[in-house]
This record gives structure tokens, sequence and C-alpha cells, in this order.
């Protein structure tokens, strides 16, 4: 008997990093033609160029940027952040000697 393989074999919980318009459509509960509406309107974001014209995916977290107001700037995390400083000097710290 063969074991039939769960759609979400490889995601899990997790929305994948790309996803294409029906994934997408399905993540927010709405339709491909609303998702497609959406995008033209420009509530969401363009699909990315890297991938070729007949299989256009979008970046999740450009989505959910879009959609949740936020710029890329506020979404930048904590190591980045800390990256971002190393090297600065703090006032509030003394140099070795």
């Amino acid at each position: 008997m063969t074991v039939r393989k769960s759609d979400n074999l490889l995601r899990g919980d997790r929305t994948p990093a790309y996803v294409d318009r029906e994934t997408g459509a399905a993540e927010l509960l709405i339709s491909t033609d609303t998702w497609d509406q959406w995008v033209k309107e420009g509530r969401l974001p363009r699909p990315c160029d890297t991938f070729p014209s007949g299989t256009p995916r979008w970046r999740w977290e450009d989505v959910d940027r879009k959609l949740s107001g936020r710029t890329a700037s506020d979404t930048t995390d904590a190591a980045m952040r800390g990256a971002l400083r190393f090297g600065q000097k703090k006032g509030n710290r003394r140099d070795a000697a």
C-alpha cells in the first residue's frame, strides 16, 4: 500500500518564503481574483522580478510588510541591527588602554 504524502511535507506549519498567487490568496483567505486585483491596486507588492514571467512568485515577507503597513527598516531583526552597529563606539564605554 502506498502512503500519500502530505501537501505540507516541506513547509510544515509555516508559509513558504515565496508564494504563487494561489498559495498567497489561500493564506489570506481571499480568491485569486481578489489577489490579482490587490496587486493591480498596489495593496500587494508586484511579483519578484527574478522568477520567469510564466511563474510569478511573491516574497511572503514583502506581502506581510505591505499589508501591515510596515517598512523594510521596521522589519530589520535585532541581529541585523547589532551587526550594523558593530564597531561603533558608545559614549558610555571606556576604551581599553
